[in-house]
């Protein structure tokens, strides 16, 4: 099973849109590239919806950093964690108190089918997260990544599977859990190979999909 790049596939704008009600609580708020959004240190409880953009949750140990997730628009999430939030690109979110949420759910019962869904993928991409950084070396783990992302959002072409990420190598480095240096020698290695080739700074061309996922097989 791969780690996805968007967190779930449910998408609580468009509960928005079916219910204008349910809207009305929130307040809009936006944040530059690189932006600390919320840090575990705030002590709010808070319930956010990102509207656009792309945000990384993660986990801080001294100089040590750990990427749980990415929400990307329609993800929900809730700052009432031991997480911090930053925006890996401009976004725009949606937020409230959880109180508020709380009893537009109470409401609208339906509504919690989707925060159980939306919660159950969060704890499942955390104990990937964990179980990769502690049984799975860097290369492993950036080609489990490589492999889920052309699953959530590849685009076969005759030369191979086109894979917009939207991310630099910085940003995957932080998801894969290592150096930016890492990830630019593997990804080289895998171009020397005649395994990947990069169509611009965020777009892979990978060109034997069945190789990667051969990689990702073996014990």
């Amino acid at each position: 099973m791969h780690k996805k790049m968007k967190l779930t596939d449910a998408d609580l704008l468009s509960l928005f849109q079916a219910d204008p009600e349910f809207q009305a609580g929130f307040t809009t708020r936006r944040y530059d590239r690189k932006t600390l959004v919320y840090s575990p240190f705030e002590e709010k409880n808070l319930v956010f919806v990102v509207r656009s953009g792309r945000l990384r949750i993660y986990l801080a140990y001294e100089d040590k950093e750990f990427t749980l997730a990415l929400l990307e628009k329609g993800d929900v999430f809730s700052t009432h964690t031991p997480a911090f939030v930053q925006a890996l690109e401009g976004a725009e979110i949606l937020v409230c108190s959880t109180a508020t949420f709380r009893e537009a759910l109470a409401r609208r019962p339906e509504f919690s089918l989707t925060m159980v869904k939306v919660l159950g993928e969060l704890l499942q991409s955390s104990i990937q997260t964990i179980e990769g950084l502690a049984f799975k070396d860097v290369r492993l783990r950036l080609v489990e990544f490589l492999v889920g992302a052309a699953a959530d959002r590849g685009r076969v072409t005759p030369q191979g599977t086109v894979v917009q990420l939207g991310l630099g190598t910085e940003d995957i480095a932080l998801l894969v859990g290592t150096t930016r240096q890492t990830i630019s020698q593997i990804v080289n290695d895998f171009i020397k190979s005649d395994l990947l080739q990069k169509i611009d700074r965020k777009t892979l061309l990978i060109k034997d999909l069945d190789a990667f996922k051969e990689m990702k097989e073996i014990p």
